[in-house]
Protein backbone atom coordinates (compact mmCIF):
# COMPACT_ATOMS: atom_id res chain seq x y z
CA UNK A 1 0.00 0.00 0.00
CA UNK A 2 3.03 2.45 1.18
CA UNK A 3 4.50 1.74 -2.51
CA UNK A 4 1.63 2.74 -4.36
CA UNK A 5 1.55 6.43 -2.65
CA UNK A 6 5.14 6.28 -2.97
CA UNK A 7 4.83 5.66 -6.90
CA UNK A 8 1.59 8.23 -6.69
CA UNK A 9 3.62 10.96 -5.30
CA UNK A 10 6.84 10.29 -7.55
CA UNK A 11 4.22 10.85 -11.15
CA UNK A 12 2.53 13.50 -9.56
CA UNK A 13 6.10 15.42 -8.77
CA UNK A 14 7.16 14.61 -12.87
CA UNK A 15 3.83 15.43 -13.78
CA UNK A 16 3.82 18.84 -12.02
CA UNK A 17 7.46 19.60 -13.14
CA UNK A 18 6.42 18.91 -16.99
CA UNK A 19 3.42 20.93 -16.65
CA UNK A 20 5.78 24.30 -15.68
CA UNK A 21 8.66 23.04 -18.04
CA UNK A 22 5.83 23.33 -20.50
CA UNK A 23 3.90 26.50 -19.08
CA UNK A 24 7.21 28.54 -18.39
CA UNK A 25 9.85 27.01 -20.65
CA UNK A 26 12.12 26.34 -17.66
CA UNK A 27 12.86 22.42 -17.24
CA UNK A 28 13.31 21.72 -13.32
CA UNK A 29 16.73 20.48 -12.82
CA UNK A 30 19.59 19.55 -9.87
CA UNK A 31 22.46 21.23 -9.38
CA UNK A 32 25.12 18.76 -8.57
CA UNK A 33 27.32 18.44 -5.66
CA UNK A 34 30.18 20.63 -6.90
CA UNK A 35 28.55 23.29 -7.89
CA UNK A 36 26.25 23.54 -5.20
CA UNK A 37 29.56 23.74 -2.92
CA UNK A 38 31.01 26.36 -5.09
CA UNK A 39 27.62 28.16 -5.47
CA UNK A 40 27.48 28.62 -1.12
CA UNK A 41 31.50 29.34 -1.44
CA UNK A 42 30.49 32.42 -3.46
CA UNK A 43 27.62 33.46 -1.30
CA UNK A 44 29.54 32.94 1.93
CA UNK A 45 32.34 35.05 0.20
CA UNK A 46 30.04 37.58 -0.41
CA UNK A 47 27.72 37.76 2.54
CA UNK A 48 31.41 38.63 4.72
CA UNK A 49 31.61 42.25 2.23
CA UNK A 50 27.47 42.98 3.14
CA UNK A 51 27.24 45.99 5.18
CA UNK A 52 24.00 47.48 6.50
CA UNK A 53 20.88 46.70 8.95
CA UNK A 54 19.23 44.27 7.12
CA UNK A 55 20.24 40.81 6.56
CA UNK A 56 21.77 39.14 3.37
CA UNK A 57 19.05 38.36 0.83
CA UNK A 58 19.59 35.56 -1.47
CA UNK A 59 16.98 34.56 -3.71
CA UNK A 60 17.15 31.12 -5.45
CA UNK A 61 15.00 31.43 -8.96
CA UNK A 62 13.61 27.97 -9.41
CA UNK A 63 14.50 27.05 -6.31
CA UNK A 64 12.55 23.45 -6.86
CA UNK A 65 12.62 21.22 -3.86
CA UNK A 66 15.11 23.15 -1.96
CA UNK A 67 18.43 21.46 -1.60
CA UNK A 68 20.47 24.36 -2.62
CA UNK A 69 18.34 26.89 -0.71
CA UNK A 70 18.54 24.66 2.63
CA UNK A 71 22.01 24.37 2.00
CA UNK A 72 22.55 27.79 1.92
CA UNK A 73 20.33 28.64 4.47
CA UNK A 74 22.90 26.66 6.81
CA UNK A 75 25.98 27.68 5.49
CA UNK A 76 25.02 31.65 6.42
CA UNK A 77 22.47 31.48 8.91
CA UNK A 78 22.77 35.16 9.62
CA UNK A 79 21.57 35.34 6.22
CA UNK A 80 17.87 35.52 4.60
CA UNK A 81 17.33 32.70 1.67
CA UNK A 82 13.97 32.79 -0.02
CA UNK A 83 13.77 30.16 -3.04
CA UNK A 84 10.96 30.98 -5.80
CA UNK A 85 9.43 28.15 -6.92
CA UNK A 86 6.55 27.94 -9.60
CA UNK A 87 5.51 24.52 -9.67
CA UNK A 88 3.32 23.14 -6.75
CA UNK A 89 4.72 19.94 -6.07
CA UNK A 90 8.63 20.90 -5.57
CA UNK A 91 7.60 24.02 -3.92
CA UNK A 92 5.59 21.77 -1.29
CA UNK A 93 8.25 18.67 -1.23
CA UNK A 94 10.52 21.91 -0.46
CA UNK A 95 8.48 23.57 2.75
CA UNK A 96 8.18 19.58 3.93
CA UNK A 97 12.06 19.38 3.51
CA UNK A 98 12.49 22.83 5.35
CA UNK A 99 10.56 21.68 8.22
CA UNK A 100 12.85 18.58 8.51
CA UNK A 101 15.88 20.23 8.54
CA UNK A 102 14.28 22.89 10.67
CA UNK A 103 16.25 25.75 9.29
CA UNK A 104 14.79 29.10 10.48
CA UNK A 105 16.43 31.46 7.99
CA UNK A 106 15.05 30.03 4.70
CA UNK A 107 11.90 31.01 2.85
CA UNK A 108 10.06 29.83 0.00
CA UNK A 109 7.36 31.48 -2.19
CA UNK A 110 5.15 29.59 -4.82
CA UNK A 111 5.47 32.68 -6.77
CA UNK A 112 6.47 33.87 -10.68
CA UNK A 113 9.83 35.54 -11.21
CA UNK A 114 8.64 37.90 -13.82
CA UNK A 115 6.27 39.97 -11.26
CA UNK A 116 8.33 38.89 -8.00
CA UNK A 117 10.12 42.32 -6.94
CA UNK A 118 13.89 42.16 -6.55
CA UNK A 119 14.62 45.66 -5.07
CA UNK A 120 15.76 43.87 -1.77
CA UNK A 121 18.11 41.16 -3.12
CA UNK A 122 21.63 41.14 -2.25
CA UNK A 123 22.21 38.12 -3.97
CA UNK A 124 20.68 35.84 -6.63
CA UNK A 125 21.37 32.09 -8.03
CA UNK A 126 20.12 30.22 -10.34
CA UNK A 127 20.29 27.51 -12.97
CA UNK A 128 17.91 28.18 -15.86
CA UNK A 129 18.53 26.24 -19.09
CA UNK A 130 15.88 27.13 -21.82
CA UNK A 131 14.84 29.97 -24.17
CA UNK A 132 14.10 32.61 -21.10
CA UNK A 133 17.87 33.82 -20.72
CA UNK A 134 17.37 36.79 -22.42
CA UNK A 135 14.07 37.76 -20.85
CA UNK A 136 15.37 37.10 -17.48
CA UNK A 137 18.58 38.96 -17.97
CA UNK A 138 16.40 42.39 -18.78
CA UNK A 139 14.24 40.98 -15.60
CA UNK A 140 16.98 40.91 -13.72
CA UNK A 141 18.96 44.36 -14.85
CA UNK A 142 15.48 46.30 -14.31
CA UNK A 143 14.94 44.90 -10.99
CA UNK A 144 17.83 44.13 -9.33
CA UNK A 145 19.67 47.02 -6.74
CA UNK A 146 23.16 48.29 -8.06
CA UNK A 147 25.99 45.99 -6.68
CA UNK A 148 23.82 42.88 -6.83
CA UNK A 149 25.71 39.55 -6.51
CA UNK A 150 24.56 36.62 -9.63
CA UNK A 151 26.25 33.23 -9.45
CA UNK A 152 24.40 31.46 -12.50
CA UNK A 153 24.75 27.66 -12.78
CA UNK A 154 25.62 26.94 -16.54
CA UNK A 155 23.69 29.71 -17.60
CA UNK A 156 24.99 32.96 -19.44
CA UNK A 157 23.07 35.80 -19.50
CA UNK A 158 22.65 37.54 -22.74
CA UNK A 159 23.73 41.47 -22.53
CA UNK A 160 25.58 40.33 -19.02
CA UNK A 161 29.38 40.35 -18.97
CA UNK A 162 30.83 38.09 -16.07
CA UNK A 163 32.57 39.03 -13.15
CA UNK A 164 34.21 35.15 -13.01
CA UNK A 165 34.04 32.40 -14.36
CA UNK A 166 34.38 28.80 -12.91
CA UNK A 167 34.61 25.25 -13.25
CA UNK A 168 33.68 22.66 -11.18
CA UNK A 169 33.47 19.07 -10.56
CA UNK A 170 34.71 16.60 -13.12
CA UNK A 171 32.10 17.30 -15.44
CA UNK A 172 33.90 20.70 -15.53
CA UNK A 173 30.77 22.58 -15.01
CA UNK A 174 30.33 26.45 -15.02
CA UNK A 175 29.47 28.63 -12.62
CA UNK A 176 29.20 32.40 -14.36
CA UNK A 177 29.07 34.85 -11.88
CA UNK A 178 27.86 39.04 -12.59
CA UNK A 179 27.12 41.99 -10.98
CA UNK A 180 24.42 44.93 -11.21
CA UNK A 181 26.28 47.36 -12.28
Amino acid sequence: MILWYIIGFVLLLIASCEYYAFKTGVPTVTSFPSARKKMIALLVAEAVQHKGDAPFTILDLGSGTGKLTLEIGRALPEAMVIGLEISLVPFLLSRLRKFVWRVKNVTYKRADFWTYDLSGTDAVTLYINGTIRERMGAKLKEGLPSGAFIVSNETHLPDWTPVEIHETGLLKLKLVVYRQA
